[in-house]
């Protein structure tokens, strides 16, 4: 038994690059990249986690991603319309037609959602989570039974072995989003000082040190759920319908995926997974 837990997001944004295939090229790079990991790993199970708004971060750090807003006026606004409308649809086929379960917390990032699944589940059954988010890097230092694939450099994302990688992102910040990092502090200070207990109990014993410190802590850490959070989740229930999931195909004129031969290859990846 193993699972394959995808961050949704990451290979939506991940789709945006690749080929242009008719009116929808984020529906149909997202559905063959899906298709290569499920060969790949050939799980036995398949969570795939999307984002919900994580109120805590934002009550902690108003410009919380700031960065990654866009406005009705900005160029980019219709072509990222665009993509949430087929990032809908992927969600929706998903959702109703794939062995998979899709999965959301309402208050919570896809990542804490994927490390909450983690803490609860058996330490014997192996984990393997697909993203280039740095933030799962985490995972690595809390859990021996979780690997993380990088899509993008296709290969395994491997955790810094001297130093505690919260800890060094606390101190640095996280410019992808927008958590501003203690003045003067890099990459290789960072490093030295999450290494060296003694050289980090002094740093952060000036007070203005301390308190970025503590905030960026707080934001970079995963969020574990108290029982009453964890029975907000949904999780969907999928009906088998291939039928439904080839017409969708066929109206965006994706003819490599739906031709003879190659139906069967897209649909046999899947069928293991019904259970």
């Amino acid at each position: 038994m193993s699972i394959l837990c995808i961050d949704f997001m990451n290979l939506c944004h991940r789709a945006r690059s690749g080929f242009l295939m008719g009116p929808a090229p984020v529906v149909y790079n997202f559905f063959r990249q899906f298709k290569a990991l499920v060969d790949q790993f050939k799980p036995t199970r398949v969570y795939v986690v999307l984002e919900g708004r994580p109120v805590q971060r934002y009550e902690l750090l108003p410009e919380y991603k700031a960065t990654r807003r866009v406005e009705e006026d900005d160029p980019k606004y219709q072509e990222l319309q665009k993509f949430f409308r087929q990032k809908d649809e992927i969600v929706e086929l998903l959702s109703t037609r794939f062995p998979v379960s899709v999965v959301r917390h309402g208050t919570s990032e896809c990542d804490d959602t994927i490390y909450n699944l983690i803490k609860r589940s058996s330490t014997a059954v192996p984990w393997t989570v697909i993203s280039n988010d740095s933030d799962f890097t985490q995972l690595l230092q809390e859990f021996h039974h979780v690997k993380i694939w990088n899509p993008m450099k296709k290969e395994y994302v491997v955790a810094p072995q001297d130093y505690d990688y919260v800890t060094w992102k606390s101190l640095r910040g996280d410019g992808s989003d927008n958590i501003p990092g203690i003045p003067g502090v890099g990459d290789k200070t960072a490093a030295d000082l999450a290494s060296d207990p003694d050289k980090i109990s002094k740093f952060l014993a000036d007070p203005q040190h301390a308190e970025i410190f503590t905030r960026n802590h707080d934001l970079i850490s995963f969020r574990p759920w108290s029982e009453e959070e964890r029975m907000e989740m949904t999780s969907t229930s999928p009906e088998k319908g291939w039928d439904d999931v080839k017409a969708a195909f066929e109206g965006h004129g994706f003819k490599s995926l739906t031709k003879d031969g190659s139906w069967e290859k897209f649909t046999g990846c899947f069928e293991h997974l019904w259970g």
